[in-house]
């Protein structure tokens, strides 16, 4: 990410390569495990150490690069993973794997960086994208692997965004015919920003940065709260995973819709 940031690697797939590498060289260093999906084929295929290691390296890979998707808006991935340590900080002090001390400490730096970002001061590039996905990736996988009695599903609810993002974005440019690879600007928060900056009267960039930001992540705030409820009952959080992709979709056709004449 440090040098796709300081555009010495500007081969896509040298990148993901990279990528592959380092995310496979660390989970196997700190011994990384996924053991639980609450699918009973799936969980039996984990017990073989191959597919183990395959399925954690795809789904930290999938977080990475979806993260790296969203960071297109001053503050929205900051304040993404400042909403999740905030959630488990909160809310699950007496579980397992968490350190109340450290996600304060975590929570304290991620808050002014999100505050030094959002005012344009800073951009968190791949670089911070790749460190900040990976960690929040890495951690939660552990909280979950220590928690066992929690749904695995509550975790891919406090991760559906980036990682739905990159999924749509790989199925929209296929359906185009356009390179995966390729970089564009109609991502939902771009949209999002698009329609913002069409609609308020007044043009200043940072604002519309702000409101964009805001706008996804009260309603990313409000569904990991109503989660909450069902950290246990995995069938309730498919329903909420649902709900999330059908938002995204409806929120994306009618967004697109009324920008049209904006975009290509």
């Amino acid at each position: 990410g440090f040098f796709s940031d300081l555009k010495k690697i500007n081969s896509v797939s040298l990148r993901f390569f990279i990528q592959l590498i380092i995310i496979f060289l660390f989970s196997q260093l700190i011994q990384l495990e996924i053991n639980n999906t609450k699918i009973l084929i799936i969980d039996e295929l984990l017990k073989n150490i191959y597919i183990n290691i395959f399925f954690v390296v795809f789904c930290l890979m999938i977080l990475v690069n979806g993260s790296n998707f969203i960071d297109g808006i001053n503050g929205l991935l900051v304040s993404y993973y400042l909403l999740i340590f905030l959630i488990i900080l909160f809310n699950f002090q007496n579980f397992s794997y968490v350190n109340e001390n450290f996600l304060i400490d975590l929570v304290f730096v991620l808050f002014i960086i999100l505050i030094i970002n959002t005012a344009g001061l800073i951009y968190m590039g791949d670089s911070g994208a790749y460190l900040l996905s990976t960690y929040a990736g890495i951690y939660l996988i552990k909280f979950s692997y220590f928690n066992y009695s929690i749904s695995p599903y509550f975790i891919i609810v406090l991760l559906w965004y980036p990682c739905f993002e990159l999924l749509f974005s790989m199925i929209r440019r296929n359906f185009k015919k356009n390179k995966t690879y390729k970089p564009d600007t109609i991502h939902l928060h771009q949209l999002l920003f698009s329609f913002i900056n069409k609609k308020l009267t007044f043009k200043n960039n940072l604002l519309n940065h702000f409101f964009t930001t805001l706008i996804i992540n009260i309603y990313n705030l409000l569904i990991f709260l109503f989660s909450i409820n069902y950290i246990y009952n995995s069938e309730i959080l498919i329903i909420i995973l649902f709900v999330n992709i059908f938002s995204y979709l409806l929120s994306y056709y009618l967004l697109k819709k009324n920008l049209k004449n904006y975009i290509k």
